[in-house]
């Protein structure tokens, strides 16, 4: 609806109410509130009504945590059946009539959201003084109508908060209410037809930038039966129109979604949704192309990788602390051009990541919804195993969704994890709840340590990526930097890189700027080196020192000198 559609049901409703109800808008406590026998009528009447969609509109589902909204949930007449109200708020709510019981029919309430949503059947805000009674001019009030199975009004859906909140705040509440109330119709229309073939029916005006769903039921026979449209304005797109007693492969120019319990649909042609598509290689001068260079099996990882961000599958990236999983990330959002400003990247090991998480999991669900210049929402979350109880929960409802009806949203987000454990590491630890794991591990890209690559490639790139100037390494230095086992990866290589710097000259690495550790490294191993040699020319030439000495291109005294040191007897 436009505005102006709604400033005139507005009027109206305020004329009823003060010509026709004989309202008075300075009545201060004007919410009257049924006896407790017949709120538990009505709450049976209700349950009986929506049966297995109680938890879509459950506050849990609905309501974030920490929020400073209440829930309310009425029958078809504007009785409160259900109503959720945060701590601290209960009483200034409650004052208000939004309790239990309350009636916010309009010959009695005035002109409020809930009786709007009922008299017009649509979504809508009634923000501040737009409401009939003065006492209700701080509220803005949200709501969604209610419909069953068969497109019969049985309630609303309404979130209330301060009408001086922001205007993206009000924008968001009418999108968390349509969204319930679609989700809720949508388990109502499936529970009714369970023993049928269902599914989701979806087109998109491109001009008009929004997309239509029906809700379709078919017989075994593939023949549709019943369908219902899930946008409540005017609108009648042609593609949606007398689709009762169509075959389900005869419909055209739609994206179609079946679920049920026919295991093959019969004689069906299922229109699947465009292939992503992405180049058939990696150019080698993006971040993601060096990284491949590196070798250890990445090459095989990254395509994997690609094609799971292409369909927008949830990818955890996970490794020995070190390996680089953010820059992997990174490299893959970059790789198919995902980088943009909108683009989040939250650390779960932060002191605030229940509520920054939260937030980001809104905005990845409205901007999926409504894509700015199809842009693709993304969400980088970094020490994945580090994240609060309550923002396990959170993210676990935001990943346990029909992967068919995440697909049916207009820019579905990229979204992945990154954590500095492996996955045998996650599975043996109890700090990530086993339904939680394994929804984060539907995809998993588990990196190889430095030891598995190249360690001459990768040593270019740390120096490539961490230095804007050309920096020089000498050959000496370069062999203990190659030849070290790096129990940190890439970080460990990284830190010694930037010291050595800053200890030498700035423009070339000597093995004399290199920490001692590297270099004790490579003593130990030319010890047991030279043992080894020492051992092996002494048994081949039967212990003669002076043939043992030959061998090993040494003077006589040297190998006897070894000898002693190595602590080498003699065999009898």
């Amino acid at each position: 609806m436009d505005r102006s559609s709604i400033d005139n049901l507005l009027r109206s409703s305020k004329d009823r109410s003060r010509s026709l109800h004989n309202l008075s808008s300075s009545t201060k406590s004007p919410i009257l509130r049924l006896q407790a026998n017949e709120i538990a009528y009505r709450n049976e009447k209700f349950l009986d009504q929506i049966g297995g969609a109680v938890s879509e509109v459950d506050n849990s589902a609905v309501l974030p945590s920490r929020s400073r909204y209440c829930l309310l949930i009425t029958d078809a007449d504007g009785i409160v059946i259900e109503s959720y109200a945060p701590e601290g708020l209960k009483m200034e709510f409650q004052r208000s009539g939004l309790v239990r019981g309350g009636v916010w029919d309009e010959r009695v309430a005035g002109t409020n959201g809930i009786a709007m949503s009922l008299h017009s059947g649509r979504v809508l805000t009634v923000f501040g003084e737009e409401h009939f009674y003065n006492c209700f001019h701080d509220f803005s009030c949200s709501s969604a109508p209610l419909a069953d199975a068969e497109n019969n009004l049985i309630g609303t859906i309404t979130l209330v908060g301060s009408a001086r909140r922001r205007q993206e705040e009000h924008a968001l509440c009418e999108q968390v209410v349509r969204r319930a109330s679609r989700q809720f119709q949508t388990r109502l229309f499936r529970n009714f037809h369970a023993d049928k073939l269902t599914g989701r029916v979806l087109s998109r005006d491109l001009k008009a930038r929004r997309s239509f769903e029906t809700l379709v039921a078919c017989d075994e026979d593939g023949t549709v039966i019943s369908h219902l449209p899930l946008w409540r304005d005017r609108a009648r797109p042609a593609e949606h129109q007398n689709l009762t007693g169509q075959h389900i492969s005869d419909i055209k120019g739609l994206e179609i979604t079946l679920r049920g319990p026919a295991t093959v649909p019969p004689q069906r042609r299922v229109t699947q949704p465009n292939t992503p598509r992405i180049a058939a290689r990696v150019e080698k001068e993006t971040t993601l192309g060096r990284l491949i260079s590196e070798g250890g099996g990445l090459a095989i990882l990254a395509e994997r990788a690609r094609k799971l961000v292409a369909h927008r599958v949830p990818l955890l990236i996970c490794g020995e602390p070190g390996v680089g999983v953010d820059g992997f990330a990174r490299a893959l959002l970059e790789e198919q051009s995902l980088i943009s400003p909108m683009g989040l990247t939250l650390d779960a090991a932060n002191s605030q990541a229940e509520v920054d998480l939260e937030d980001a999991l809104n905005s990845l669900d409205f901007l999926s919804e409504y894509p700015v210049d199809n842009v693709v929402p993304t969400l980088i979350l970094r020490n994945i195993e580090s994240l609060p109880p309550q923002a396990q929960i959170t993210l676990e409802r935001f990943l346990d969704v029909d992967p068919m009806e995440a697909q049916t949203k207009a820019e579905p987000p990229a979204v992945l994890f990154t954590t500095d454990k492996n996955w045998a590491e996650l599975e043996a630890a109890d700090t990530i709840p086993k339904s939680l794991l394994y929804l984060l591990g539907q995809s998993v890209v588990e990196l190889p340590p430095i030891a598995a690559r190249d360690p001459e490639t990768v040593l270019e790139n740390v120096i490539a990526e961490g230095f804007a100037d050309p920096l020089e390494v000498a050959d000496n230095a370069r062999d203990v930097l190659v030849s070290y086992h790096w129990p940190g990866n890439r970080r460990e290589m990284r830190s010694v890189i930037r010291e050595a710097v800053i200890c030498g000259n700035g423009k070339r690495i000597n093995v004399t700027d290199l920490p001692a550790r590297l270099l004790a490294s490579r003593e130990e191993n030319a010890k047991a080196q030279t043992r080894a040699s020492l051992k092996d020319a002494l048994d081949s030439s039967n212990w003669n020192v002076s043939k043992a000495a030959r061998l090993l291109g040494k003077s006589r005294a040297t190998v006897n000198r070894w000898i002693a040191s190595e602590g080498l007897q003699r065999p009898e």
